[in-house]
Order: structure tokens, then sequence, then C-alpha cells
């Protein structure tokens, strides 16, 4: 009896140990708030104040501060779009530990948004309050599922991209502007913060390839050749599965089916190891050389110092 009855206790302290870690959840607002649930309502006092957070299922403190002056400016935004068209069932009196249903943006940006997509018959509703669908070349979440980004995310790969982690989920962008995430010169950034091996620079095998990759602009002066817009060689591939995102020429003669003869398909400005071990091994080799070839030029500089000494001593 008393075994189990220490057992209880002992149980009751971790329990409340465990509690007293967990971050706190979410406060109810002093005063109810009442429908309809507008941006402002969801922004005043709460998700538009700079760390606004509660804590998650696990204890775990999250984030849910969202920029008001970003979320205007937005493509949503502009269009009038509301906090609570996507996430509809959100009720700003209370907010359980975990959270509400996580937003598809295929309910909007397929040609025919699959069942299941929330918020369901997303379009309906935004069509009854009058903003327009997205156009059509807005709409390529089928083309995406094809992509390498998109067949791991279809595949359950935890760490596979979605949507927001490209686009953000309320500060999205034309491709066009400037301040868009995907527009082609922030695309070193934004694909940098999962494929960061890939876009670093600092050895001199990364300046070198991308010296080359400049080069190319010897053969059509009418393309760019950047090695920083990540797109001009990943087109479809990294996008949306279209044949030419940026208009460049790359794909027409990098293009390589990657069923066969993967590990001569590009020889990448680092080469994932595992992947592409031939590229790995010719990198290194190019490295090499060039650190060789430069311990070369020295050694022969000093030697011929030493030797030009020597002469005008026996002279």
């Amino acid at each position: 009896m008393k075994r189990a009855v220490i057992v209880a206790v002992l149980l009751a302290l971790g329990a409340a140990a465990r509690a007293a870690e967990m971050a706190p959840g979410f406060k109810p607002p002093a005063e109810k708030i009442e429908k309809p649930y507008t941006n402002d309502k969801c922004l005043k006092n709460c998700h538009g104040v700079p760390g606004f957070s509660a804590g998650g299922p696990g204890g775990e403190l999250r984030d849910l501060f969202v920029d008001a002056q970003g979320f205007v400016l937005s493509t949503h935004g502009q269009k009038g779009v509301e906090c609570i068209d996507c996430h509809r069932d959100a009720d700003p009196n209370f907010h359980p530990r975990t959270g509400y249903p996580d937003v598809d943006c295929r309910a909007c940006h397929a040609k025919t948004p699959p069942e299941g997509a929330y918020p369901p018959d997303a379009l309906k509703a935004l069509a009854a309050k009058g903003i327009k669908a997205p156009p059509e070349e807005a709409r390529k979440a089928e083309g995406w599922l094809k992509t390498k980004h998109g067949g791991a995310w279809a595949r359950g790969d935890e760490k596979a991209p979605f949507c927001v982690d490209c686009h953000t989920a309320h500060r999205i962008r034309k491709a066009d502007d400037p301040a868009s995430t995907v527009n082609r010169a922030n695309l070193a950034e934004t694909c940098g913060r999962c494929h960061a091996d890939q876009v670093a620079g600092g050895r001199v095998g990364v300046w070198l390839a991308r010296f080359r990759v400049g080069a190319h602009g010897k053969g059509d002066l009418t393309n760019r050749y950047d090695a920083t817009e990540c797109l001009s060689c990943h087109q479809g591939e990294a996008a949306h599965a279209e044949k030419s995102v940026t208009g460049q020429a790359c794909p027409n003669c990098h293009r390589v089916p990657e069923e066969r003869g993967r590990e001569f398909a590009s020889l990448h400005i680092r080469p994932n190891a595992a992947e592409q071990p031939l590229a790995r091994a010719l990198s290194w080799l190019y490295e090499a050389g060039f650190w060789g070839g430069v311990g070369a030029l020295v050694l022969g500089v000093v030697f011929w110092g030493f030797t030009s000494l020597f002469r005008r001593d026996d002279g």
C-alpha cells in the first residue's frame, strides 16, 4: 500500500514539474470578442502584437505574431482576404493548445481543390464576399506535387517544405515584387534556409564554380547566368513543374533524366557526397588542383629567389 502511495505521489510531482515547464497557453481576452471576427479584432491586441505567443500541445512556446503591415501589403491582404477566411474555425475567445486545422493552400491554388483541403469550399466562400479566385497562373498545386518538394510532402516527409516555407504565410507577394521571398534576387536567401550547403561560399571550389557559371554569358549575351538565382538552373523542379520559369537557356543543355546518369547529371557547387559521389570526387580534385597549383607557384617563386641570390654571391 505504501509503495502504491509513493508511486502515486512521484507521478503527481512529475506531472506538476512538467506542467511548470510548459509554456502558458492561450490567455482569453478580458472582454468577449463578438462576431464578425475581422482582421482588426485578430491583430489589434493579439496576433499583431510583437512577441505574441502561446504554449503548444507539448509545452513548447509557439510564435503567433503576424506582421499586420506585411499582411495588408500582401497579395491576399490587397484582395481583401481576412484571417477568418483561411482560419475558418478560429475563435478569438478560445484557442486550444493543439491549435486549429492547418490551412491547405490547395483549397484555392489548385485547379481542382482536393477533397479534404482546409478550409473546405474556400473559393465559394470567397466568391460570396466578392473576392475573385486566384488567376490561372497562380493555381499550380497539381504541378507542385510533381516536383521533388511536392513529392516529398505527399509522401509525408516531415522535412519537406510546404507552400508557406517558400512564399511565407502572411507576407505573400507576386514573384516580380522585389519584396517577395520568391523574387529571383531573393532566391539564394529563401532556398538557402534549407539548402545552406549549396548556397554558402567560402571554399575556393565554390568561387571557381560560380565564376564558371558566370562565364557562360560569352555564348549568349541575352541570357543572365547568375549562380545566386537558383531557378536559372532548377527551373520547374524547384518551383511548380513549369518547363521554364525564368526563360534561361540552362535546361537546354543541363536537363538529364534523374533515373539514369544521376551522378553525372549536375556538378553542383557543393554536391552531396551520398547522392553524387563522382561529382563530389571531381569537386575535391578540382579544389586540390587549385591549391596545388598555388603551392607550386609559391615554391617556384621561392626557389627562383634563392637561386638568383646564390648566383649573385658566386658573381
